[in-house]
């Protein structure tokens, strides 16, 4: 090999890779340099929405504010749209509007899903009666439906639960199609039914269709433009299938989604290419997806993280060797000396960006486990103190009665009416709300606690509620007990019971533990609940 052919064989060895899609690419990077505007905007017209509740309007016109919060918060921040979610409930609450009721729970049960809390989010869609729905309302709920099982679907990834999953997906998208609201989204329902059959050609027509037309700030061109590129990927076309991820992620930062897919995935496909936009491609879906609280994408991106890695490992040997290579040819041609030296700075360069990239998403990721396990942490404190309210709270009331009593039997008339005038007796239906809203509160943040609960138990021997009820007395006790109220007196005053029956309770029920000595230990060792 002569001179210039070694020198052409070095250029082309450490030239950047040309990417077909640079263009494109660099009108993303462009849109991601905007994110805090993008974000902006939207935070601004969720602010007017909230000043509006500020103002004294009625009922209706709340509801309707709270949905249009409810809009602007699916794919920016969960915890903020189920806070608009419990307000829209509360508002409703009695109302004989089913049509009203429906939309909350389809609302709930979409937001859980998009989660990844997927039986959660089926049990309440579930429960809806779709024959009393209007044709508006039946449209939404057949959208939530089609959604929560064909993501559930996605990510059983097993034989026996996925296909099942599947059918209820492809039904309801059935019943979409058999309901069309307007053209574009009737266009788009229609692909989703040609690229759960696999005919991708078909597929694409009909997403171009929906996509005919729409601007990137349209609610509709993330979805579409992404299913777009999927279709793309089954024909083999993997220049539209990168462009097409590309608009879907352009898009996503104009409307300032942070429920999104496009970004992580278009940051895997160039990984064997440009390594360093892939990284920082990947560290904007981890913002965005920490920004939403999704730990399911927070598991996703996890899961990517290492072929990054290993990519850019198998890069560094690639690099390193060809470095080896450099040296040589130093001896061999002294007229590549120059460029040679250039090229190993540049190099080292790189690595020093890249290692300092790594350290920066490690040091963010432990930051994020420290995040959650402190969430989990003030969670049970905050429970524990309510609980604590709670006890003093009945304290107060059994010393208000004793003192009645003595006022009774001293015929101090006058003070006792001086005393009730400033104290009540909880009632009954007092109490019961309580217990729900304990059992409610308990149980969002263990879903799964009656379960876990009862595989300690023996299997003849488990605890079930009756029909509406959320907790029986038993478990509720020990409910108390896994928050951190293990004092039988404070419970007792809690339940409104004794002491000796609160013992006996906690008596009856470890003897029916499969391990009678580590079960109450084992019962603290039932955790918050972790994402589907």
């Amino acid at each position: 090999m002569d001179r210039y052919s070694l020198l052409f064989s070095l250029i082309i060895l450490f030239s950047p890779v040309i990417l077909a899609n640079e263009s494109d690419l660099e009108e993303l990077d462009r849109a991601l340099e905007r994110r805090e505007e993008y974000q902006h905007n939207k935070e601004h017209k969720i602010d007017n929405l909230k000043k509006e509740l500020a103002y004294d309007i009625n009922r209706r016109r709340r509801l309707e504010i709270y949905n249009l919060l409810y809009d602007e918060y699916i794919t920016l921040n969960f915890d903020s749209c189920i806070v608009y979610i419990d307000k829209a409930e509360k508002l409703a609450a009695g109302s004989k509007d089913y049509d009203m009721t429906a939309r909350l729970k389809t609302h709930r049960a979409y937001a859980l899903a998009v989660s990844g809390h997927f039986s959660q989010a089926a049990g309440i869609i579930d429960s809806i009666d779709s024959s009393r729905l209007t044709d508006s309302i039946k449209r939404e709920y057949f959208k939530a439906s089609s959604w929560i099982y064909g993501v559930w679907a996605e990510y059983s990834q097993d034989k026996e639960y996925a296909p099942v999953y599947t059918e209820k997906r492809i039904a309801f998208l059935d019943s979409m199609i058999a309901h069309p609201h307007d053209i574009r989204t009737h266009y788009y329902n229609l692909g989703e039914k040609s690229l759960y059959n696999r005919d991708f050609s078909k597929a694409r027509d009909y997403y171009h269709m929906a996509l005919d037309s729409l601007t990137r700030d349209a609610r509709l061109y993330p979805p579409a433009a992404y299913a777009l590129a999927q279709c793309y990927y089954g024909l083999g076309d993997h220049n539209n299938y990168r462009k097409w991820l590309i608009y879907a992620a352009i898009s996503d930062q104009i409307l300032s989604l942070k429920e999104n897919l496009a970004l992580q995935d278009i940051a895997f496909d160039i990984k064997n290419e440009d390594l360093f936009r892939a990284n920082r491609y990947l560290h904007y879906a981890l913002e965005d997806a920490l920004h939403f609280n999704n730990r399911l994408r927070i598991l996703q991106i996890g899961k990517k993280t290492p072929d990054i890695v290993t990519t850019y490992q198998d890069n560094i040997t690639v690099q390193n060797k060809s470095l080896r290579i450099l040296l040589t040819g130093f001896i061999v041609a002294a007229m590549c000396l120059i460029a040679m030296i250039l090229i190993v700075i540049r190099q080292r360069r790189k690595l020093q960006t890249h290692n300092k990239l790594l350290s920066d998403f490690n040091t963010q990721l432990n930051h994020l486990n420290t995040q959650l396990y402190e969430t989990n942490r003030s969670r049970e404190q905050y429970v524990n103190l309510f609980m604590d309210l709670c006890v003093a709270y009945i304290d107060k009331f059994n010393r208000f009665q004793l003192s009645v009593t003595s006022k009774v039997k001293a015929r101090q008339f006058e003070d006792l009416l001086r005393l009730t005038k400033d104290n009540a007796r909880p009632s009954e239906a007092e109490i019961r709300e309580m217990f729900f809203n304990f059992d409610t509160a308990f149980l969002r943040l263990y879903p799964d606690f009656i379960s876990e609960f009862n595989s300690l138990l023996q299997p003849d021997k488990q605890i079930i509620p009756k029909d509406k009820e959320l907790l029986n007395t038993d478990l509720r006790i020990f409910a108390l007990i896994r928050i951190g109220v293990t004092d039988s007196i404070k419970i007792a005053t809690l339940m409104f019971y004794s002491p000796q029956t609160i013992f006996n309770h906690r008596t009856q029920v470890r003897n029916r533990a499969i391990n009678r000595a580590r079960f109450e230990k084992d019962l603290m060792n039932i955790c918050v609940s972790n994402p589907e």
